[in-house]
């Protein structure tokens, strides 16, 4: 996959020509090693970008919140990327972008670094979970396996 054709994606969703979703499958299909795609695309994508507050993207800090709250992440080493009911957000920490359905807006550096800090809070945070949720299960097979192995009458 190149920078062109993640951009292309971008831009035949706020066209209408593609779907969120095949955008998004787009971007979390790149590995931890394609972060500088990433950067890249916010690069160009900024250089498009309205720097007013119209827009897609929520106007209101209730909106906001709720548009946060209602995310999923994904992180490639330095960039991240939060998945909103409305809005896809990309940052590599210094820049990032806000991209609506029909719009891009360009962040602040200082909101930009938050959202990346917030990126990889939640990941952090789902990869605990997972752990957490397969140490439960291996212990729950243990327990099940020790205990119908138990309940075993010897031959005599």
């Amino acid at each position: 996959m190149t920078d062109d054709t993640l951009l292309n994606a971008v831009q035949q969703w706020q066209r209408g020509a593609g779907t969120r979703d095949a955008l998004v499958a787009h971007l979390t299909a790149l590995g931890r090693e394609d972060a500088p795609m990433i950067t890249d695309l916010i690069h160009h994508l900024r250089a498009h970008a309205r720097q007013d507050q119209v827009g897609d993207a929520p106007r209101s800090t209730d909106g906001w919140r709720d548009e946060l709250m209602g995310s999923r992440a994904c992180t490639w080493g330095g960039a991240g990327m939060l998945v909103g009911p409305h809005v896809l957000i990309l940052t590599d920490g210094q820049r990032g972008v806000v991209l609506g359905e029909h719009d891009t807006r360009a962040l602040s550096s200082s909101v930009s670094g938050s959202l990346m800090l917030l990126c990889q809070t939640i990941v952090m945070a789902e990869h605990a979970l997972n752990q957490r949720e397969m140490q439960d299960l291996r212990e729950q097979r243990l327990q099940s396996a020790s205990t119908s192995l138990s309940e075993i009458d010897p031959i005599r």
